[in-house]
């Protein structure tokens, strides 16, 4: 078994890289996976289709750990996190995953700040 926040590292890296099906090769068949203002979702197939709308709508989202802290199987996360156009917004937040015994994701849940736009010049 993997720590708990070594598996949000690579998940936060496959994120960052556009993997899609390597990020899902980390998430468990019926995760609970729950965003901020979102509503729930439950199972892999789910979170492949939120991805998959979220990055057609960005051309890149960036998502910088700032501090990872665990317990047990779990891990919170702060981060930072930067989209590009359209929205071009940036937040900070707690994303918690909590993983199982196999190394799956099987519970996600993402809290945040304020959305404030970005200071890309590009704007």
């Amino acid at each position: 078994m993997a720590a708990p926040g070594e598996l949000s590292r690579v998940y936060i890296d496959r994120h960052n890289d556009g993997d899609l099906d390597g990020l899902l090769e980390l998430v468990a068949e019926d995760i609970d996976f729950k965003r901020v203002g979102d509503e729930p979702l439950r199972g892999s197939a789910a979170v492949r289709w939120q991805y998959q709308l979220d990055w057609r709508d960005h051309q890149q989202v960036v998502v910088t750990p700032v501090r990872t802290y665990e317990l047990g199987r779990a891990a919170a996360i702060e981060i930072h996190v930067e989209s590009g156009p359209p929205t071009n917004v940036m937040y900070d937040g707690v994303v918690v995953h909590e993983w199982d015994d196999a190394d799956r994701l099987v519970r996600y849940r993402l809290y945040i700040d304020e959305v404030v736009p970005s200071s890309d010049p590009s704007d």
